[in-house]
């Protein structure tokens, strides 16, 4: 579920603390930024956390009944200037009642209806196909209940007298091969003496591939950034030097994709070993190879793989700690 108060104008909370922390740092010889951030980040998962809690109150059947209920007892607009306090606590409960309801239908139809189909008129007066074209929307969600932009594929019938679709445009990122994927479900017709000679195409097969390829990027991408908060690698290295007791010593100096499409993973450790792991369409680990001083390292590579070769790419992190500690 994600935040509907993104919109909403800066917390007088995070305000107030902003300022005691300029009092701090100009009543101390010494300035400390590391303070500040820290409380940023600290007031930062507060918000996040409020927002989720306000969203499950407001989401809840006995909120709703209460909301109805005060709802139902404002006056109409006419007589606004007879409300009584009840009533005028109530509004903005009852606004963001209403913006949660319609966020919640948004996300509902989106989960459940990830591939949506319309119609666009392109105004150019010289389109093919009189500008008819066909609009395709793919919603992918990620592990965090947000959902990414959307992104657009838009199909014409170039070909006069013939139903072949072509893709005209697109937003779908250059990582995806959308123009194999195109050439192999919606191939093109084959011109011979000026006629054109039909080719079966498969719509339905085209969006389901491109969908696939678009979640499966999507995926790798959010295992990627599970990885380094894993490790702790996106921290503030002057916020992580002046922490003292529980913190363990860093032993993975970085996570990250070897390639656009996020299908090779390559790990750095802290003493010059490296790593890459090759993933597959369901985010399992086929090949590993793991290489150091020493030559090759095994022991890690077997980590990664999994004990039997069956491991997954979100568990790579899972398996590194318990070797690590």
């Amino acid at each position: 579920m994600t935040d509907i108060e993104s919109s909403t104008p800066e917390d007088p909370i995070e305000a107030q603390l902003d300022n005691e922390i300029s009092d701090l740092q100009s009543q101390s010889k010494h300035p400390l930024p590391f303070l500040q951030t820290l409380l940023t980040t600290i007031v930062a998962t507060l918000k996040t956390q409020r927002a989720l809690q306000a969203a499950t109150i407001l989401s809840s059947r006995a909120s709703k009944s209460i909301l109805s209920h005060l709802k139902s007892r404002q006056p109409a607009p006419t007589q606004a200037s007879q409300r009584s306090p009840e009533a005028e606590d109530g509004s903005p409960l009852i606004s963001l009642a209403t913006a949660q309801a319609a966020h919640n239908q948004e996300n509902l139809y989106r989960a459940c209806a990830s591939i949506t189909t319309f119609r666009i008129q392109d105004p150019d007066p010289n389109a093919v196909d009189g500008g008819n074209v066909l609009g395709i929307r793919i919603d992918v969600s990620s592990s965090g209940g947000k959902f990414a932009r959307p992104y657009y594929v838009m199909l014409n019938k170039p070909w006069p007298g013939q139903d072949l679709l072509r893709v005209h445009r697109h937003t779908v990122p250059p990582c995806i091969p959308l123009a194999s994927l195109a050439e192999r479900h919606l191939p093109s017709p084959r011109i011979d003496d000026d006629i054109v000679k039909r080719k079966i195409q498969d719509l339905r097969a085209f969006v389901r591939a491109l969908r696939r390829e678009v979640v499966g990027y999507h995926n790798r991408s959010t295992v990627i950034k599970a990885l380094r908060k894993t490790f702790k690698l996106d921290e503030d290295v002057k916020l992580k030097g002046r922490r003292k007791g529980k913190d363990r010593e860093r032993v993975i100096a970085d996570i990250s994709a070897a390639d656009a499409e996020a299908k090779q993973v390559r790990i750095e450790w802290v003493d010059g070993r490296v790593g890459r792991a090759i993933i597959g369409e369901k985010g399992e680990v086929l090949k590993c190879a793991v290489f150091g001083e020493d030559g090759r390292d095994y022991v890690n590579e077997r980590r990664i793989l999994g004990v039997h070769g069956e491991g997954t790419m979100d568990g790579i992190g899972e398996r590194l700690l318990e070797g690590i500690y």
